[in-house]
């Protein structure tokens, strides 16, 4: 049996945020699920947004002492609680990357591509997707219409039904679904920013949002429900494998 390829995902690391709950720090945290992904190989670790907490280059500056301690290459991406400029400052040898423009790009040197799509819009919570992205991500893919591909975003493309996050969400994700229809190679779609494991479909791509390494909410479905109540659930972190048999598959690791 082949190796799968391995990708961690992390997810809403809010470094700088005080302690929750658990009384842990989100820098604890990131190291100790550093730890727990060590033993299962990773090829590379996905961190899909709100990396700071107040997008202040202190922040950025102790997630870059942090990122050494890694068990694999850590790919970045924004989230509403980031600034672009800012990370491109913060992580200058991220040479992936892009020079100006928002900070999307595709990793190409795995048996499956990877395409990292940055929608944050400077200063909302909401996720924005406009037709500049989907020209960008149509030509993106377009370039590998063969190779089987996960698109990584921070804001979930499809609604969960949840009160609160859902408003907050990803705003036009009708022009994200049209693209995504148009590539049938896209397998596997991930998110973050609801701090839960959540699925959905996008045209016929699986989606899913990471939970987050720093703390949980829990999930508000109906009206009087309280949105967005910090729960004392462990934190967590997703594993996409994929084999060219069976495709990818997804797991949830607590940790």
């Amino acid at each position: 049996m082949t190796n799968p390829t391995i990708i961690g995902q992390i997810s809403d690391l809010h470094i700088g945020a005080a302690p929750k709950l658990r009384g842990e720090t989100p820098e604890d945290n990131l190291l100790r699920a550093f730890e727990a992904l060590r033993p299962f190989k990773p090829d590379i670790l996905l961190a899909t947004g709100d990396l700071a907490n107040d997008a202040g280059a202190e922040e950025y500056a102790v997630l870059a002492d942090l990122l050494p301690h890694a068990p694999a290459p850590v790919f970045l991406l924004p989230g509403n609680h980031d600034d672009p400029d800012k990370m491109r400052a913060a992580f200058a040898d991220h040479t992936y990357f892009p020079a100006n423009g928002h900070l999307s790009y595709a990793i190409d040197h795995l048996p499956v591509r990877i395409v990292c799509v940055d929608q944050t819009e400077r200063h909302k919570v909401h996720g924005r997707f406009t037709q500049e992205h989907a020209a960008w991500l149509n030509e993106t893919l377009a370039a590998a219409p063969d190779k089987p591909t996960l698109v990584a975003l921070h804001h979930p493309p499809y609604e969960t039904n949840d009160i609160l996050f859902d408003t907050i969400g990803l705003l036009d994700a009708d022009i994200f679904k049209r693209v995504i229809a148009r590539h049938p190679q896209v397998k596997r779609i991930t998110s973050g920013h609801h701090h839960r494991l959540t699925s959905g479909m996008v045209a016929h791509a699986a989606a899913l949002s990471a939970p987050s390494t720093a703390w949980a909410y829990g999930s508000a479905l109906r009206q009087g429900d309280t949105p967005a109540a910090i729960t004392p659930e462990p934190p967590a972190f997703l594993l996409h494998t994929w084999t060219e048999r069976g495709g990818f598959a997804a797991h949830m690791i607590n940790f």
